[in-house]
This record gives structure tokens, sequence and C-alpha cells, in this order.
């Protein structure tokens, strides 16, 4: 498997094999040392933040004016029924609906009721309410005062508020004010103005009304009687009086009606009467069986004669033969009284005969009589669809005018003992504490939203820095792999003060915590892969990053170590490595790469580590430009193999100079550095790129002058999360 890793950009990041496995990482919930080591980094963010947002509440409840609130209510009353002329199906009460009450509030916010109060209370003269103090108002105009008032009432209306409670018929009146009688005389005017201003209008509008209704109960009154005069006139005029309902005509007719009725069934019963006895007579009973004679008690006196003396004659004949005088006189009697019996039944025949006559005479009258009164009926009814329209516009009359008059009694009748439309329900009470500021919620609300405030802060700079702070910048941003950190010296000396450079420090304190990281970084590069690098190079992206001086301890914490190591500065510019361990000893690399002379004679050695210096003197800054061809360079190296087991080439940074990039090809491995919390993102991955393009073996990503006192300033992940754990194991 080959040393080098392949880095990718963030957008194209793929698996990195020889990325470390997190063990016991979760993928689900994230590691809350993550978020305290974000707010670690950022606490003074986090602080200052909170502290202005408090304060600010804070110097708000103190300085803030105090105000007072006052509520007073007010009760609509449910629509009574009418107490003089109730109607049969109304309710008793009946609720006020929600427009209503809605209607009820509008009124009592109107800008007249303010004004009304602003009068009454003199609130002009408010410095809270008043745009203006006016020494003497008495200089001012008509309009002048007029839009000074309005002007307040404007104020004064911002500061009550007006609503209802609930679903309730109740109204609430809250008034705010500096004082607190101010604030209860304000709101129970508000209420008193409003009742006021309720009866006013309702007083206003009864008058009109009644006053439009006794204008016209004269005029009304006036047209009824002309139409009922109308109405009779007319049936005089057209013969349409009436009785019990229906007219003249009309009883005769019916009357007629009648008696025709009954003087056909008489008719027709003498008819029959007479009828009968003419089939008798022609039966040839010579009418004696006829019913009238029967009934007749002449015929009855002479049928007893009759049978008395034929029994008499029958005796005679029996007693004295057919020839004695006494038979011919009975026989004589006999036969005048059937003469007469016969006689008074063609009497009582001639009496049916008439009867019949007479019956058919009355008959005949009234049909004459029923003919006639049917012409005036049918005239009568003609007149009637006149008499009909005049009717009803008699009745129109009669019913508006008893309808006005009914109102105008009722409405006297009601004056005094109508119920109002609305009530006080409560006054407003002088308040004893203010409202506003609430000290307790704005102290809380300051609390919460510093606390907010400070949590965003912090979230909203994590966000925006895009610089190298964590492990996970290098492995997940970067997609590079982490070689660890090397600290700042002062974060580990636990507050004590720092005598001595880096690069004389980690001789005198070799089990110091500084040390260990170097140790660690060699561990990091040496020990990975089956090729041990033996050529590495120390890199940046810019400068001041603490190249050189990882480089040097590096450099010598490998030769501490008792391998034979080489520091080659090839910073030719600015050649800090040497500056730095040269001690006014020549330095002659641009001699060695220009062929003048031996790697050999141009070693120096540092006489504190063994360690051996191939540097650049001061003097040939002028001659470098040129120098590391890559042909003095590969041959330079090839040489260092073959006498030192590890070669640590200073550089220059890769950013600006392009013999970096020349130098880093040739090496086993390269070391990209990173200042903590100050190389930004883009710089790196900048430098990483220009690496990666002449095929340089990156190793990866390490950290430097990290103050491994905030706690996880590297990421949770990293071993400097846990470093006060093993504070016992260094000696700073």
């Amino acid at each position: 498997m080959s040393d080098t890793i392949a880095i990718k950009p963030l957008d194209t990041a793929q698996p990195n094999p020889d990325a470390d496995i997190a063990v016991g990482a979760s993928s689900v919930l994230p590691d809350p040392r993550n978020f305290l080591a974000i707010f670690a980094r950022r606490f003074w963010i986090f602080f200052v933040i909170f502290v202005a947002v408090l304060g600010s509440a804070i110097a708000y409840a103190v300085f803030a004016p105090r105000i007072y609130s006052a509520t007073a209510t007010v009760l609509i009353e449910p629509q009574r029924a009418d107490p003089v002329q109730p109607r049969e199906f109304a309710p008793a009460d009946a609720a006020p609906t929600s427009d209503f009450i809605d209607t009820q509030i509008l009124i009592l916010d109107s800008p007249q009721i303010a004004q009304q109060v602003v009068r009454e209370l003199r609130l002009a003269d408010d410095a809270q309410f008043s745009p203006a103090i006016v020494a003497d108002a008495q200089q001012l105009s008509p309009a002048q005062l007029r839009n000074r008032e309005i002007a307040t009432a404007e104020r004064l209306r911002a500061n009550v508020t007006i609503r209802r409670a609930g679903q309730t018929s109740l109204i609430e009146v809250l008034a705010q004010s500096r004082s607190p009688v101010q604030s209860a005389r304000i709101a129970n005017e508000y209420i008193e103005q409003y009742l006021l201003s309720v009866d006013a209008a309702k007083a206003a509008t009864t008058l009109q009304a009644d006053s439009k209704i006794d204008s016209r109960l004269e005029e009304l009154r006036r047209n009824a009687e002309a139409a009922d005069g109308a109405l009779q006139r007319y049936k005089i005029a057209n013969g349409l009086m009436s009785a019990e309902g229906a007219t003249l005509a009309e009883q005769e007719t019916s009357t007629l009606n009648q008696q025709i009725a009954q003087a056909r069934a008489t008719l027709a019963e003498r008819q029959g009467r007479l009828a009968a006895a003419r089939r008798q007579l022609q039966k040839g009973g010579g009418g004696g069986d006829v019913t009238s004679a029967l009934n007749s008690g002449t015929i009855g006196t002479l049928r007893v004669q009759e049978a008395e003396s034929s029994r008499t004659l029958a005796q005679l004949r029996t007693r004295y033969g057919a020839k004695h005088p006494s038979i011919a006189q009975e026989e004589q009697r006999l036969n005048d009284v059937q003469r007469q019996i016969q006689l008074e039944i063609d009497r009582v025949l001639t009496s049916l005969e008439g009867e019949v006559n007479v019956a058919a005479s009355g008959v005949s009258s009234l049909e004459a009589s029923q003919a006639r009164s049917s012409s005036r009926l049918a005239s009568n009814t003609t007149a009637q669809v006149g008499f009909l329209e005049l009717e009803r516009k008699a009745a129109a009359a009669r019913t508006i005018y008893e309808a006005f008059l009914n109102r105008s009694r009722g409405a006297a009748a009601r004056d005094g003992i109508e119920a109002p439309i609305a009530t006080l329900s409560s006054a407003a009470i002088v308040p004893i504490a203010p409202t506003s500021p609430n000290v307790p919620l704005i102290g809380l609300l300051g609390l919460v939203f510093g606390l907010t405030g400070g949590i965003v802060g912090v979230a909203a700079a994590e966000f925006l820095d895009s610089r190298i702070r964590t492990k996970a910048d290098v492995e997940r941003r970067l997609g590079a792999r982490y070689l660890g950190v090397i600290p700042d010296i002062e974060s580990t000396l636990d507050g004590i003060r720092m005598t001595e450079p880096p690069e004389e420090y980690i001789i005198s304190h070799p089990l110091s915590n500084f040390a260990e990281a170097m140790r660690s970084l060699r561990t990091s590069i040496t020990l990975r892969g089956n090729r041990r690098p033996r050529v590495i190079a120390v890199t940046s992206a810019l400068p001041r990053e603490g190249k050189t001086t990882t480089a040097i301890c590096l450099a010598r914490s490998i030769a501490l170590s008792g391998t034979s190591t080489v520091l080659v500065d090839m910073d030719l510019r600015r050649h800090s490595a040497s500056d730095i361990l040269l001690n006014d000893r020549p330095g002659n690399l641009l001699r060695v790469l220009q062929g003048n002379m031996t790697v050999s004679e141009a070693l120096v050695p540092d006489m504190p580590t063994g360690l051996q210096l191939l540097c650049v003197s001061p003097s040939d800054v002028d001659e470098v430009h040129g120098a590391l061809t890559e042909t003095n360079l590969a041959g330079l190296l090839a040489e260092l193999r073959t006498q030192f087991d590890h070669v640590i080439i200073d550089t220059a940074p890769v950013l600006g100079i392009a013999d970096t990039r020349s130098v880093a090809s040739q090496a086993d491995a390269v070391i990209l550095l990173a200042r903590w919390r100050h190389t930004s993102i883009r710089a790196a991955d900048s430098a990483l790129d220009l690496l990666i393009g002449v095929q340089a073996k990156v190793y990866g990503v390490a950290l430097t002058i990290v103050d491994i006192r905030k706690f996880g300033s590297t990421g949770s992940e990293d071993v400097y999360g846990y470093h006060k754990k093993f504070k016992g194991y260094y000696v700073n």
C-alpha cells in the first residue's frame, strides 16, 4: 500500500482508509463534549452578549418610567321585553349579540369620547398626554385649542385599551398613566362619558321619533275619517246598506227564496191532493172515499145519518114488506141524505181546485218578486267592487292611525321605566403597584434572551469562523490525516512564566508535555506504513505558523533519541532555522547546492543534541535565486539519505514560495502545519491542492501553538481533550 494519502477537497471527499476510526462514536446523537468544547472556545463571545443583553434589560427596568393601569367595566344590558306593549311570542330577555357589543366597543374607543374625557379631566395640561404645555392657553385661537385637544385625545387613546371580557357582555376600559390616581380617573371618566353619550343619543332618538309621530297623528286621523265617510256615502248611493252583516238586497233575496220554496211545497201538496181526488172519481167511487171528504165533519155527520137511515129501512122491510108507506118515507129520507153527501163531496173537490189555484198564484207572485230582487242584487254586486276598494282604503287608514296612536301612547308610558342599554359594572380603583415595567418579567426575559443571544452568538461565530480549530476540521473539512498538535508551551506551565525558547525548552525538559507532543508527531510520521520516511519536509500555508520552531524541535527530538538526524534549512530567503541554531557559524548549504563544497564539509553540529545542521548564512541571501534546481536538490537528498537516518527539512510557506513545492515533491513525507485558530480552511486547502499538484507525499496536517488550557481546544475526540488526566505524567 502506498505511503501517501489521497487528499480531496471537501465537496469531493472520499472515505479515507487510513483515517482513524472513533471507537464507540455514535452516528445518531452528537457528542455533548463537542458542544462543551465549542462553548469553552467561545466563552468570551457568550459572556459579552449575555452581559450586554442582561445589562440592557436591567437598565430598562431601572430607568424606564413607571406606568400604572386601572380597569373599569361596563355591562351591556340584555334587551328587555317591552313593559308597555309586550309581544306574545317575544322572549323575556334577549342577550346582546356580538355585533352589538363590538359596536359599543367602537363607540367607547371613538375620538369623540376621548375628547370629552380630555375636556372633563383637563388632560391638555397634563405633560404625559399633551403634545406641548402652554403657559397661557387663553392666548391660543379656537382652532389651535381644538387641534391641541385633538392631539391630546389621540395620545390618550394610545394609552387606553377597550376590550371585551371573554365572551361575556362586559366591556373593560384599561387606562394607563404615570399617576395611579390619574389612571383610575381616566378609566372611570371613559365609562361616565360613554353612558352619557348613550343616554343622550337615546333621548335624541326618542324625541325625534315622538315628534314625527305626533306630527303625523292628526294627518292620519283626518285621512281615516275621510276614508270612512267616502265608504258610507258610497254604500248609501248604491243601496249597499246592510243589517246583520248582509245588504238589504241580499236579505230580501234570501227571504224570497225561502218563501218561494215554501209556496212551491204547498202548491205541490195541494196539487197532489187534487190529483188524488180526481183519480178516485175516475174509479167511480163518487168521491166518497176522497181523503178530504172523509176528513169533513159534515160528510161524517151525513154518513152517520145515511147509515142509520139504511138500518131503519132494512128493519122496516123486514117487518112490513116493500109496500109499507113507512118504507117509502124512509127511502126518501135516505136519498136526501145521500144527495147532501154528494153535494158536500163536490164542494170539497171544488175547494181543492181553488186551493191549488191560490197556491199557484202565490208562487207566481213570489217568483216575480224574486226576479226584481235578483236584478237589484246584481246591481249591488257590481257596486260591491268599488265598495271593497273603499273599504280596504278605510281599513288601511284606520290601521295606520291606530298604530301611530298606540306607539305614541307607548312612548309616553315607557318614559322613565325603559331599561338602559348599558350600566356601570365596576368602577376603577387606584392601583397600588405599577404594571410597567414588569421587573421580574424583564429580568427573566433578559436572562433568557441573554442566554439565547450568547448561544446564538457562539453558534454564529463558530459557523462563520473559517479557521482550523479541531481535529474534525482537519479530517472532515480538509479531508487530510490528523497528525496531532504542537502545544503552546505557556499553556502547559500552569501560569509559570516561560524563560527559554521552545527549541531550548525541549532539551531542558525532555519529559514535558511539549516534548511529548514532538515525540507523538515523530511517531505519527515514522511509524506509519511499511516504508518508513527518511526525508521529512515541514511546511505551512502561510508565514508565522510555527513551521521553523516545529522543524527544529522535531529534529532535536529525533536526535535526542539516538538517531542520526540532519536539519536542512531550505527557507533560503528567511533562513530562520539558521539564524537560531548557527550562533554566528557559517552556513554552507548554497555552496553544497552549487557543487563548491561537500555535504560533510558543510555540516555544522548542534552541540546539545548531536543534531547536524545544513544551514544558510545571511550573507548568501542574494545568491539563492536558482539554487534549488531539481537536479541539485535530488543529488543533495540522495547523499543525505546515505549518511543519516532522518532528514528534517525546514521549508518556506508553500503558498508564497514555488521552491517549497520542488522540495516537497522529492521528500518522503510532507507535514503541513496550520496554526490553531489562525490559519483559514481556504489557505490550508489551497496549500494541500498545490502539494497534491506536484505529487508530494503529504502525510497529514498538524496544529501548532495550541492553548491546551481551553478544554477540548482541538475537539473532544483529540488526546488533548483528556490532557488534565495525564498532568502527573509530565514534568513541565
